[in-house]
């Protein structure tokens, strides 16, 4: 009974020693050390965030906006009044707008018969500093807040007979502003896309 104990113990020492002997090299055991995980690699975005853009003042009002708007103020049959390039220049007002006020540009487009203003169109540079008295202004106003894709809004609807729609965003370092004259539902949805023209041309990619 000892020798057939013998016969079964040895085959089953052979086989637990076989695969420490295949992992050894000359004999001697050797430590296996896992492979090194890869570094992760990011992969850019491939369209630019907030982050990525620069606010640009713009100095005249033939760049305030995108082609595509001047040639439809143009179709309506409105020309530019006031503003650096307009008409009348600056004079066009007899005061300069708060947005002029804060260093920026006022554009004013009209009906060339009448010469009285139908959208009037600003931008300005905001500052720490300045930006309470703007947002004072508009609570003086009272003008409806909001918070869009990370910016403030500041607007009101206006009517057909005396409120003009009234748009204003600001963000760090720039204030937009679009007033329409002749207020209402839809003059205030295009004052707000004019707004977003405005910032697509004014925030350009570092």
């Amino acid at each position: 009974m000892s020798s057939w104990k013998s016969l079964v113990v040895l085959p089953l020492a052979l086989a637990l020693a076989l695969p420490l002997t295949a992992c050894s090299t000359g004999g001697d055991a050797q430590e296996i050390t896992p492979p090194d995980k890869p570094t992760p690699v990011e992969t850019p975005s491939a369209s630019p965030g907030a982050s990525d853009l620069s606010f640009t003042m713009p100095e005249e009002c033939a760049t305030i906006v995108p082609r595509a708007r001047l040639d439809a103020f143009a179709a309506s049959g409105l020309v530019l009044l006031g503003g650096p390039d307009g008409k009348y220049g600056n004079d066009y007002l007899a005061d300069a707008t708060p947005e002029e006020q804060a260093g920026g540009i006022s554009c004013i487009w009209g009906f060339a018969d009448s010469e009285v203003s139908s959208v009037t169109i600003s931008v300005a540079p905001l500052s720490p500093a300045t930006r309470p008295d703007v947002v004072d202004s508009f609570s003086e106003q009272g003008l409806n807040e909001d918070v869009v894709d990370g910016a403030a809004t500041f607007g009101v609807q206006g009517d057909k007979q005396l409120n003009p729609a009234v748009f204003n965003v600001l963000r760090a370092e720039s204030w937009i502003s679009v007033i329409e004259t002749i207020g209402g539902p839809v003059a205030y949805t295009e004052a707000v896309a004019i707004a977003g023209e405005i910032y697509s041309t004014v925030y350009r990619e570092h």
